[in-house]
């Protein structure tokens, strides 16, 4: 056979076309799809897990209702308008506590990280107050402070001060020494060296802390409320409880934990923006 007849042969199979390669853009498209379809599945799962143990068990209802049970509660709180006020209010408190509580911390852990005999003397309190169980806290700062915003604002800042007062001290270890030889050299005050050298440096830390911080406000709100406090969230789930309103009970759950995920969600988000040069 001649090598015109095999150059014939096997010309038409140059003209195959081959599928393209899929590029770093299709892959993170398939990655950000992944993240978002996977928990959904996860979720779905739960609710088709929880619907056939109701049916198939024939679990009463003040036990456990069905998800459709706790869907139409929700609905009628929006319906009804009560949840916005409930909403709105828990909101505020958490975003004010958590505000309050992060100044404090900052402030509070830049003293700590200065004066060792000021972290000597507090440390120790520090943690005992942290390490006190918030629900036996709560009635006292009420039984202090009264059926008043400010006891629950107080539960909220002891909440959120301690994680944030940790990360600034350990953010602020974190500056290395090139970087405070540098801030000598250029003869900066110590509000010159904390604006421009230290709090840039301490963002990780930071950001790391007030993601436990938004999670602790959220907590610390719920549990002022679930106490003493004849609005938001955690009222709701008295309501609900005190009422034998389960499916009333569980919304306000899910709605809470909806919360939570949101604030973490924004931190994390923050996070992202903030750090993206760095990585």
């Amino acid at each position: 056979m001649s090598m015109e007849t095999l150059t014939r042969r096997r010309g038409p199979d140059r003209d195959v076309k081959r599928p393209a390669a899929s590029g770093p853009g299709d892959r993170g498209t398939l990655r950000r799809a992944g993240r978002i379809l996977t928990p959904l599945a996860y979720a779905a799962a739960v609710l088709a897990a929880w619907s056939a143990y109701v049916a198939l068990a024939d679990v009463p209802s003040y036990l456990l209702p069905a998800p459709g049970d706790v869907l139409d509660a929700g609905l009628k709180l929006v319906q009804d308008g009560t949840l916005w006020p409930n909403l709105t209010y828990t909101l505020r408190n958490i975003v004010l506590g958590f505000v309050g509580g992060s100044l404090i911390g900052i402030a509070l852990g830049w003293v700590l990280w200065a004066s060792r005999t000021v972290r000597e003397i507090l440390a120790p309190y520090m943690v005992l107050l942290q390490a006190a169980p918030k629900i036996a806290v709560a009635p006292l700062l009420v039984l202090w402070f009264g059926l008043s915003l400010t006891s629950q604002f107080a539960l909220i800042l002891l909440l959120v001060f301690f994680p944030m007062a940790m990360a600034t001290m350990l953010g602020l270890k974190d500056v290395s020494e090139d970087i405070s030889s540098l801030g000598r050299l250029l003869h900066l005050s110590p509000w010159q060296y904390l604006r421009m050298i230290q709090l840039p440096a301490a963002v990780p830390a930071l950001l790391a802390g007030a993601k436990i911080a938004v999670i602790d406000a959220m907590t610390g709100a719920f549990l002022a409320e679930y106490l003493a406090s004849e609005r938001g969230l955690g009222y709701l789930m008295v309501l609900g409880n005190t009422s034998s309103d389960t499916p009333l009970l569980i919304a306000a759950v899910l709605i809470t934990v909806a919360v939570g995920l949101l604030g973490f969600g924004l931190v994390s988000l923050a996070e992202r923006r903030l750090l993206r040069g760095r990585r």
